[in-house]
């Protein structure tokens, strides 16, 4: 059953001054016995140009549906997303927004440089442009010396790095990530997360990523939006007004990390 019919809103002036822009963003999926399920409610969220954001919330409160709309895989039911001003339904240039996954999904048949080519392989580009680009993300990610590595000769971390490195081949202004660090033990996703803002700084990204992890939203984002759950909505926004790098085990760091908590 679809959703129910709603007229479409005209995107809000205010879009224009941010990266990302979702404006009461709703979206219903399928439920038993033939009944619409709300699964987001009336989402508004800004997102500034060169910032990170944090979506965080319990399981099953929509931060991979909302994620998935903001990427343009999903079409939300009511309201409308803008990207660099322009609506995401009109919106062209998806090869500037790179998307993460949870998991690598590496290609266990292809080298670590082969994986990250393959991002470029639906165009035009000649093989040996592809190849030179490839090897600069490697390179970006610390990964010199693996090139020729195949996916089960690479420890967790590596597969992570190499999944970047196919993220970021494309030279994305936006990147989604959902929470893609997930299955990495606390000392190598603490050293992903020491690359991922170095490469940030670097390329100037606008970054939005999914988690349900307290202290990585907060050693990471810029800000971050709480989601309620049932159906996923707004509860709060919360800016992190703390210089980088942010040790969890300082007490301004924590202070944060339980005012999250408290909002779960």
């Amino acid at each position: 059953m679809n959703a129910p019919a709603i007229a479409s809103e005209s995107p809000a002036t205010a879009a224009t001054a941010a990266a990302i822009a979702v404006s009461s963003v709703s979206k219903w999926f399928d439920g038993s016995e033939g009944q619409s399920l709300l699964v987001l409610k009336d989402i508004d969220i800004q997102v500034p140009a060169q910032s990170i954001l944090a979506i965080l919330g319990a399981s099953g409160c929509g931060k991979s549906t909302l994620l998935n709309i903001i990427s343009g895989i999903l079409r939300p039911d009511r309201g409308h997303v803008c990207i660099n001003g322009i609506p995401s339904r009109d919106f062209q240039d998806w090869r500037s927004v790179s998307y993460m996954f949870q998991e690598d999904r590496l290609l266990p048949w292809r080298t670590a440089l082969a994986n990250v080519e393959f991002s470029l392989e639906a165009g035009k580009m000649p093989r040996a442009e592809r190849r030179r680009r490839a090897l600069e993300a490697l390179q970006l990610v610390g990964l010199n010396g693996f090139e020729d590595a195949f996916p089960h000769q690479l420890s967790g971390g590596m597969r992570s790095r190499v999944a970047l490195a196919r993220s970021l081949v494309l030279d994305p202004c936006i990147l989604l990530m959902d929470e893609p660090f997930s299955r990495l033990d606390a000392q190598t996703r603490s050293l992903m997360h020491q690359e991922l803002l170095r490469i940030q700084q670097m390329k100037h990204m606008t970054i939005i990523f999914v988690t349900h992890d307290v202290e990585e939203s907060v050693v990471l984002a810029d800000r971050v939006v709480v989601l309620a759950p049932r159906p996923g909505r707004v509860r709060e926004f919360v800016d992190i007004e703390l210089d980088r790098p942010r040790d969890p085990t300082l007490p301004e760091v924590t202070r944060y990390i339980q005012r999250l908590r408290a909002l779960l």
